[in-house]
């Protein structure tokens, strides 16, 4: 998966696209909101992970410029070194998808990173098949009509 990262921080940049790169995703590091902007209008990403401050375009200003053009289902998560209780209130409200304060802890922020993307393209990340009791379901299978 393409993944995003507006960090004004270049060690914790680093650190966040090393992390993101293990994960075997691809990524790119911005450290300008103005310019990863200007990428989005152009090409697309699966997931973002921005901080609140940033050059030239806040974190929060390109969320509002993802979620007004059509942007509900990538998700995004902020990654901030602000851990106050009304910033990640209000990254929620503005439409976040999840909050970590840096820095990171290094498996979580993964795992956090592939349950969000489980959830935005379950097609992709879902299970075709699972078992309930004896019954064995494989959605590969199903009338087209039946899955959810």
């Amino acid at each position: 998966m393409r993944i995003a990262i507006l960090q004004r921080d270049p060690v914790q940049g680093k650190l966040l696209e090393k992390i993101v790169v293990q994960a075997g995703h691809s990524c790119v590091l911005y450290d300008d909101g103005l310019t990863l902007s200007k990428v989005l209008a152009r090409s697309t990403v699966d997931l973002l992970v921005l901080d609140w401050h940033a050059l030239r375009l806040s974190g929060t200003d390109v969320l509002k410029a993802v979620r007004s053009v059509g942007g509900e289902r990538m998700p995004v998560m902020f990654a901030s070194a602000d851990g106050a209780e009304e910033s990640v209130v209000r990254a929620f409200v503005l439409g976040a998808d999840d909050y970590v304060t840096l820095p990171v802890r290094h498996a979580e922020f993964r795992e956090r990173l592939c349950a969000l993307l489980r959830r935005a393209y379950p097609e992709r990340y879902g299970k075709n098949s699972f078992d309930v009791g004896p019954y064995h379901f494989d959605r590969g299978h199903w009338p087209q009509s039946l899955i959810p």
